[in-house]
């Protein structure tokens, strides 16, 4: 961990990887739903995580068409991943933030 970071404080962008987009995979549904929008694609871009008790990421999305959205996943350390949060009429260059 980098000394200058704050436990529990949130990381660098990372482009997302084959994990991230799992995580996407298993909540699409859920955002779909809960932002009352139906996405073209649900693609993670770039993710930022945090450690509490287990891990929430902040995630970057395209949802297709030049759209993007910011969601947040808390990933319990037992249990399924669940949205806690989203942010849509982002764009790619939004940088990811604590929400």
């Amino acid at each position: 961990m980098d000394s200058h970071k704050q436990l529990g404080g949130i990381g660098d962008e990372k482009p997302a990887d084959s994990k991230i987009q799992g995580l996407c995979d298993k909540v699409k549904s859920e955002f779909e739903k809960k932002s009352g929008t139906n996405a073209a694609e649900f693609k993670a871009k770039k993710y930022a995580s945090q450690v509490v008790a287990g891990t929430n990421y902040y995630i970057k999305v395209s949802t297709g068409d030049g759209h993007y959205c910011h969601i947040k996943i808390y990933e319990p350390l037992r249990g399924e991943p669940e949205i806690t949060g989203f942010q849509l009429n982002k764009s790619e260059h939004d940088a990811i933030h604590f929400f």
